[in-house]
């Protein structure tokens, strides 16, 4: 069964330029649906039948999985019995029919204009790691980057006249997102007087955010910068990278921004997606309605 799995991973990875850690997720998923598989007696994916899957769904329900790890685990099953099923490996889909249990869909954290701004006050614009880190964080705000976008970013991709950094998101898709211009400034000071220091004497190196060995800024090193700043602010609120996605994505749309246009610069393909945000500014919109409607 673990060959089948080691294929479709390399047709994820060829066929599908899937990123890395989607790879490793799916591959996590699989194995664990494998070892499942075969503590209930299942020893080929041909023998795999609906009620199975059923009884798989019930399990993970009854030993206390969240929702949307049923769903995403769901998801990479169905995507490898595709894989099988158009290779004419098994001669029928057992996923056929079978959808993701209902469940609770929480809503993302995201801070307020009041606490980003506390945020970005945080680090030490005298030091070449303070003012990386300041520039990071106003780009991912600006931006609604992924920090691995953000963290891939080469300096070739900053367009400095249209104020535009061109990304290449998940599945190898490319796209602009757009600069503001308190971004813009923290960026160009950086680039002038943060990252000469940080580079040093480490070779050329094109990435834009640099750690202070000039070399490419890891996501756990951000983390652990992000860490420190949140606890400097006194924010109690559980801040990771994407936080800041999220918080991008719902100031936009509480501003009035078209919810396409949202869609556009995170860089969802289904709008669906980004719908999400709507009840995440639901609160927004009902305290403009309050005030500005005669009957309310």
């Amino acid at each position: 069964m673990g060959l089948a799995v080691e294929r479709f991973l390399e047709y994820l990875r060829v066929r599908r330029h899937a990123a890395e850690n989607t790879r490793t997720a799916y591959a996590l998923d699989l194995t664990a649906f494998a070892s499942w598989c075969g503590d209930h007696g299942v020893d080929s994916w041909g023998a795999v039948d609906r009620g199975h899957i059923r009884a798989w769904l019930a399990w993970m329900q009854k030993e206390g999985y969240a929702g949307a790890s049923i769903a995403r685990k769901l998801a990479a099953v169905r995507a490898f019995f595709r894989f099988l099923e158009l290779g004419r490996e098994i001669e029928r889909n057992p996923l056929f029919l079978i959808k993701p249990p209902k469940g609770t869909r929480h809503l993302p954290s995201v801070l307020t204009v009041e606490e980003v701004e506390l945020l970005l006050a945080q680090p030490d614009r005298s030091t070449p790691t303070g003012i990386r880190d300041l520039a990071a964080l106003e780009v991912l705000y600006a931006t609604g980057l992924r920090v691995s976008e953000l963290l891939n970013m080469r300096l070739e991709n900053v367009d400095w006249e249209g104020a535009s950094i061109l990304v290449e998101g998940k599945g190898s898709k490319e796209r602009f997102v757009l600069l503001g211009e308190q971004a813009m400034i923290a960026l160009e000071m950086y680039i002038h007087e943060g990252r000469p220091l940080l580079r040093g004497n480490a070779g050329d190196c094109d990435y834009v955010f640099l750690s202070r060995l000039g070399r490419r800024l890891s996501v756990r090193m951000f983390h652990v910068a992000l860490g420190r700043y949140l606890k400097s602010a006194g924010l109690q609120k559980r801040v990771t990278p994407h936080t800041l996605r999220h918080t991008f994505a719902s100031h936009l749309l509480e501003g009035g921004a078209d919810l396409r246009v949202v869609q556009e610069l995170l860089g969802h393909s289904n709008l669906q997606t980004t719908q999400i945000y709507t009840h995440v500014s639901d609160g927004h919109l009902r305290d403009a309605y309050a005030k500005a409607h005669p009957g309310a």
